[in-house]
């Protein structure tokens, strides 16, 4: 072979073959830092593959709601025992992102109210005083029951809800699911009315089915604690300090079918299912009927209000829920809620006034004429209050607010008083 063909062939051998060794003995020299190297990598691999599953099972929630959650046959069984009833389908919960349930509980309010029906209600809200200048009744009402939520009843379309804090495994949240399918369960079987009845009527119906749910949830807690210990309820902290933060009146109907409504369905549960069961087939129709059970369940004839210019934008009840809310932030709740036991009847008409303006008008009957008399001393204190005054504003006289907003008290007759926010003194001087 040619010595100037050869020399290059040897060259190459003796490079390749020093190239194996020296791989050899790195290879024998690193093993143990490679190893720890790779079982690294590993592990941050499966903790990234854990955040994409995440990631994807957040996204198919927003893309198509997240798929639905396997219920236990056992709890199934529990809520059927529990009232006497069968699921007439099988129940469905599902699952969605906890970023999505809030526009869902959202949409679930505009459904319910109508295009305009949470604007109107917003206007009419504020004018009563029940809300703050800066309040917003929709993305409050929506917070407080989506903020660190791990369910959610749908009663417009009798669906329920689990957020991905939910985990089937823990007591707690068995508790939660109990409750969820203890709404579903009386929804198949007590379903609201196809038109809306009003607040004062949906809020009855609200406390008399989420108080009985609250029910389910609480007994289940209570019958895990006698099996294997104390167990307090689990509390949600971050709704807990966003509800301190709101206005009475928002803080009032959100505990008012848990603290109310379970009160007065614990009463009829341990008086005998049948007991409960009747007064789901003649359902409470005003917030008095849960607050003094043993009132009637039906609601009054509507009150016959002076007439205004034009198609009122919203009429409704507030009811004596309401008009406790109303009085309660003046400080005396004992006085607040004497004065509205004797409720008797009210309604209230938002309606428009000039071309872009609106006015209210809110009439109020009480069962006696010295119940007449207290509310209109503390109204005459609120509105003044409203004001920015510290005297006492008179029956019958307009008090101007810093908005310009014009406050009346008048009393049609003695067992009604009829109060008046009007953004022109002519509107408020035709309720005198």
């Amino acid at each position: 072979m040619d010595p100037k063909t050869l020399l290059p062939i040897l060259l190459g051998v003796a490079v390749g073959a020093g190239g194996i060794f020296q791989g050899l003995s790195w290879r024998s020299t690193r093993s143990a830092t490679d190893l720890a190297d790779l079982e690294t990598q590993l592990q941050l691999a499966t903790e990234e593959n854990a955040l994409l599953q995440r990631e994807n099972e957040s996204l198919r929630s927003l893309a198509q709601g997240g798929g639905s959650l396997a219920v236990p046959q056992l709890l199934i069984d529990r809520v059927e025992r529990e009232y006497e009833l069968r699921f007439l389908s099988n129940p469905v919960v599902h699952k969605i992102a906890s970023e999505e349930l809030r526009d869902r509980i959202s949409a679930a309010y505009e459904s319910r109210l109508g295009p305009e029906g949470i604007d109107h209600r917003q206007e009419a809200y504020t004018y009563i005083g029940w809300l703050r200048p800066d309040d917003q009744l929709l993305p409050q009402l929506t917070a407080v029951r989506s903020v660190g939520a791990r369910g959610w009843f749908d009663d417009v379309t009798g669906e329920s809800w689990v957020t991905d804090r939910f985990d089937v495994k823990n007591v707690p949240d068995q508790a939660a699911l109990m409750r969820l399918l203890a709404r579903t369960l009386l929804n198949q079987h007590f379903p609201p009315t196809p038109a809306y009845p009003g607040d004062d009527a949906a809020r009855a119906r609200e406390a008399l089915h989420q108080g009985t749910a609250s029910g389910s949830e609480a007994r289940f807690y209570a019958a895990n604690a006698r099996s294997i210990g104390f167990m307090p309820m689990k509390e949600n902290a971050e709704a807990e300090q966003l509800l301190s933060a709101l206005s009475p009146f928002i803080q009032g109907i959100t505990v008012f079918p848990v603290v109310e409504g379970k009160g007065f369905s614990d009463t009829l549960y341990v008086q005998g299912t049948d007991k409960l069961m009747d007064a789901f087939r003649n359902p409470p129709q005003t917030t008095r009927s849960i607050l003094l059970p043993g009132s009637p369940v039906e609601a009054p004839p509507a009150l016959e209000l002076p007439k205004v210019s034009d198609e009122p934008f919203l009429t409704e009840t507030a009811g004596e829920l309401g008009l406790r809310l109303w009085l309660e932030p003046l400080g005396d709740v004992g006085a607040a809620s004497e004065i509205a036991s004797s409720w008797k009847n009210d309604r209230y008409v938002l309606f428009p006034e000039g071309e872009t303006g609106s006015a209210l008008i809110w009439e109020i009957q009480l069962d006696s004429t010295e119940a007449v008399d207290q509310l209109q001393s503390i109204a005459l204190d609120l509105i003044a209050a409203m004001s920015g005054k510290e005297e006492s504003a008179e029956l019958g006289k307009i008090s101007v607010t810093l908005e310009g907003r014009q406050l009346l008290i008048s009393r049609p007759a003695p067992d009604r008083l009829r109060f008046v926010n009007a953004g022109e003194a002519a509107t408020a001087d035709r309720f005198k």
